[in-house]
């Protein structure tokens, strides 16, 4: 893709040895609250149903990942072309219903397939892949999610009385009614904030 080859190459001129000073300061560290707040404006983007916002939005998350990419190459620690072939070579892996001979005839069969796969791959535990950094609401969500796959009777125990479980309580209801609890809260916000305004 030309369009990719030139963004690639913009890339290479900004890191380059007359590039921007801003861009030669860099490091994986500092382009970290880049990254975020590029990923948080795409999801208002989608959040607002605005396919132009979406697409101008994903570009820079693109650029973010790629200025990431172009600092690894810098380093020698990885390369661009590595981190795709890797990425490509793990869905392939996780798809044996597709690029195999596996059957699977449901999504919930999917998932269930792709926990067992991370398992052989050395994952020991189904939320060992949970990033901790993930805002809580959406990492409760997803260890609820875990846990009611593995049919885990844990799911349905209150530990405590405080509003934490309350909290808990609430994002399990809406793991079972399939409603993805950041999105929902994140609505309920941009509708107050539009009385607000």
């Amino acid at each position: 893709m030309k369009e990719f080859e030139h963004l690639l190459s913009v890339a290479d001129r900004l890191l380059g040895p007359n590039g921007c000073p801003w861009d030669l300061e860099q490091t994986f560290f500092t382009l970290q609250p880049y990254l975020l707040e590029e990923t948080h404006e795409l999801i208002e983007a989608i959040d607002q149903e605005n396919r132009e916002k979406t697409m101008e939005e994903l570009g820079d998350v693109l650029y973010a990942l790629i200025f990431i990419a172009k600092l690894g190459e810098k380093e020698g620690s990885f390369t661009l072309s590595r981190s795709i072939q890797t990425v490509a070579e793990k869905l392939i892996r996780r798809h044996p219903h597709i690029f195999g001979e596996k059957k699977i005839s449901s999504a919930e069969d999917v998932a269930s397939n792709w926990e067992e796969v991370k398992k052989k791959e050395g994952k020991k535990s189904p939320i060992a892949d949970i990033p901790p950094t993930l805002p809580a609401l959406a990492r409760a969500q997803k260890v609820i999610s875990k846990m009611r796959r593995k049919k885990n009777p844990i799911i349905e125990e209150k530990i405590s009385d405080d509003i934490g479980q309350r909290f808990w309580d609430l994002v399990r209801e809406a793991e079972q009614k399939g409603i993805e609890a950041e999105s929902a809260l994140r609505k309920i916000c941009l509708a107050y904030e539009e009385k607000i305004k």
